[in-house]
């Protein structure tokens, strides 16, 4: 490969390789990239909507829609009327945990309401919740345990760990400011209460749910987990570096922990209308259930939260598979997928998923991996062959995504990779189309005047093998070719007259010499030099220069007839061809360069052609030409001297130039005329 195009080359790879660095950086947010955060979002609510949605009946929803409201009274209710459908769930449906999606922060003007739900709430494992105002991210070790308060209403319950539990961990967590919580009486007579802020991404989409939430220095717990505690039974919290751990009395489960303490939603299905409710949990009718109108057995040992769906109530999210699904649907779907993991073989499908440092760990190993291997293959490779390897490599990207997604619960993060897949295509498309454009055209340019249209269409298609501003040895065939007495000829012709007299011999040696495959070197006032087995290989370059030859006599032939129709000189010309080892390429100064060879073999073939009106052949072939050529048969002409050589060169004519009817084939010279011979060893011979 030429030095050119090995520099290009190496310059798109160190290029690739700097852009997959610069990948590798994106993916854990070294430096951000808003559109990447999008795309990953995208292709992980694309693999969300893919997944099957199995109806789940762990959970169990009733809910306060606007048929309820109708049949009871506009919101708010009475709180002794929300504390007794509460009551009813435990005390006549069996539930084993009641969450109410709901805070009671401000006390009801009604005398008695906040005491009588305060005794409906005793003793019965009913779950409250509550909300933080202003988020924002804090890593683990320099959460704030002092500091101004918002706005804060009603009581939190009491923290469940530490701040100090982060330390030695990587894992960030939400650090909040204020809060609305419920009211004390009600709080102290509550089972639990967990926060129930989601978090939105920049999209204001819910993928994730807090798990853990720091404020003042102390860790709380989400309604979710809450809700899975009091189901196990009081049950205790271990925080890991990648999971929650929680263990009761009824059992234990482990939350796979997100980025900042958070846990994926899992969502699955697509919904097909997005105007309608999305169900895939079981949704009971709050009005049904105070008047009794349920089948109560349906809520034994089930998690039964108590939410809304009526868009005036203002709980409506935007989520991956609903543009406004309810918020405690929300909640439900990551506590069914959590009790469902309790029961789960140990090779099923992983129904909690994680985004953490592992996720990112893979998303960079795949974007080092996908960007080094096009960085140093796209290079070399042709648009076809680019497009194919890029698609190969984005598929195995994806499918790599696609089994860590299924079989290890992981959410990889892979638009950076994909990105970067894309990036390096289009980099290596355009950059090479503009170089090899610009090659093409430098080869067109500089063998368009050689050779024949179809050869220099053959160079274009791989302008790589023909580099300018280089040189090469290598054996070719050279042919010189003038008019005998051009001069006398000259003298006796108008200029106008002369030029149509010289390009019609010029045009006609060329025609020739591109029919046989040969290049054209140059133009010597009435001379042609052209040559055959450079710039393309030839095998049979030395057959084909003969040929050319031969065809040049008739050439002349045919000219002759039209200059004699014309009553204009008649054309007799001079053949000197040789073979031989030359310099070969593009030469010349820094203001002017062309395609040419240099070498004893060429000016051999000069003095051939010289030799030509001493001996009276048309045609001279040289000793290596008649070695070479084994389609033609040659007759020896005789030794004779040249200038500048000690010993005399043997020259040969085509042995067709006196017998038309000569069989080809044996590459032999016939046996040396007895006349010729004795001339030339006498000293006949002439040199130039």
């Amino acid at each position: 490969m030429p030095p050119f195009h090995r520099f290009n080359r190496l310059r798109r790879r160190i290029l690739g390789l700097v852009l997959t660095a610069l990948a590798m950086l994106c993916v854990p947010g070294t430096q951000s990239l808003p559109i990447l955060a999008t795309l990953d979002a995208s292709i992980h609510d694309s693999r969300t909507r893919l997944s099957a949605a199995q109806p789940d009946d762990r959970v169990l929803i009733v809910d306060i829609d606007e048929a309820s409201m109708a049949r009871i009274g506009r919101w708010p209710w009475d709180r002794s009327r929300v504390g007794e459908l509460a009551a009813a769930l435990v005390d006549k449906g069996g539930a084993r945990v009641v969450g109410i999606d709901m805070v009671f922060a401000e006390p009801q003007r009604e005398a008695g309401e906040d005491a009588a739900f305060a005794r409906l709430l005793s003793g019965r494992p009913i779950v409250l919740g509550y909300y933080f105002t202003r988020a924002a991210d804090a890593r683990s070790g320099v959460v704030a345990a002092g500091g101004p308060l918002e706005r804060t209403t009603g009581t939190l319950p009491a923290p469940v760990l530490r701040a100090q539990a982060l330390t030695g961990l990587d894992l960030g967590v939400t650090a909040w400011s204020g809060f609305g919580a419920n009211l004390a009486l009600l709080q102290a007579r509550a089972a639990g209460a967990g926060f129930i802020n989601p978090l939105l991404d920049p999209d204001a989409t819910v993928r994730a749910l807090p798990l853990l939430a720091e404020f003042r220095g102390e860790l709380y717990e989400s309604f979710a987990v809450a809700v899975l505690r009091q189901w196990l039974g009081s049950a205790s919290l271990r925080l890991d570096a990648d999971h929650l751990s929680l263990q009761g009395a009824r059992g234990s489960l482990a939350l796979p922990l997100s980025d900042s303490l958070t846990a994926l939603v899992p969502y699955a299905g697509r919904v097909a209308d997005e105007r309608g409710p999305a169900r895939r949990f079981t949704y009971l009718s709050a009005a049904d259930v105070l008047q009794g109108r349920v089948d109560w057995s349906r809520f034994k040992d089930r998690v039964v939260l108590l939410g809304t769906s009526a868009p005036g109530l203002a709980d409506l999210r935007a989520t991956p598979i609903h543009l406004a699904l309810p918020g405690v649907e929300i909640h439900a779907t990551l506590i069914a997928a959590a009790l469902a993991s309790i029961t789960a073989p140990a090779d099923a499908t992983p129904l909690l998923r994680s985004r953490s440092a592992v996720s990112v760990g893979l998303g960079v190993v795949a974007a080092l991996v996908a960007g080094s291997l096009l960085a140093i293959g796209l290079p070399a490779a042709g648009a076809l062959g680019a497009l194919a390897l890029s698609v190969v490599v984005a598929l195995s990207v994806w499918g790599f995504a696609g089994i860590a997604w299924a079989n290890g619960g992981v959410v990889m993060p892979v638009a950076a990779a994909l990105v970067l897949v894309v990036v390096l295509l289009m980099l290596n498309l355009v950059v090479g189309y503009v170089v090899e454009g610009r090659a093409r055209r430098s080869v067109a340019a500089l063998f368009g005047e050689y050779l024949s249209p179809a050869l220099v269409e053959r160079m274009v298609r791989d302008p790589a093998s023909f580099a300018l501003g280089r040189s090469e040895s290598r054996e070719l065939t050279i042919l010189f070719v003038d008019i005998r007495g051009f001069t006398r000829i000259a003298e006796s012709m108008p200029p106008e007259h002369l030029r149509e007299y010289i390009d019609a011999f010029l045009s006609a040696m060329t025609d020739v010499v591109h029919r046989y495959g040969g290049t054209v070197d140059k133009y010597i006032g009435d001379a042609v030099m052209a040559f055959w087995g450079a710039p393309l290989e030839d095998p049979q370059h030395a057959d084909h220069a003969v040929a050319a030859a031969l065809a040049m006599l008739e050439a002349v032939s045919r000219l002759n007839r039209g200059l004699e129709a014309n009553r204009m000189p008649m054309m007799r010309v001079g053949i000197g061809v040789n073979t031989g080892h030359v310099q070969v390429g593009d030469m010349g100064s820094r203001s002017r360069r062309t395609y040419t060879a240099i070498g004893d073999a060429v000016n051999l073939a000069a003095r051939f052609e010289a030799l030509t009106k001493h001996y009276d052949c048309s045609i001279i072939v040289g000793e290596p030409t008649v070695a070479s050529a084994v389609g033609h048969r040659f007759v020896a002409l005789g030794r004779t001297r040249i200038e500048g050589r000690a010993e005399p060169v043997l020259v040969y004519a085509p042995a067709s130039l006196s017998s038309a009817d000569t069989p080809a084939g044996s590459g032999r010279a016939a046996s040396l005329p007895t006349q010729t011979e004795d001339r030339a060893h006498a000293g006949s011979g002439i040199g130039v």
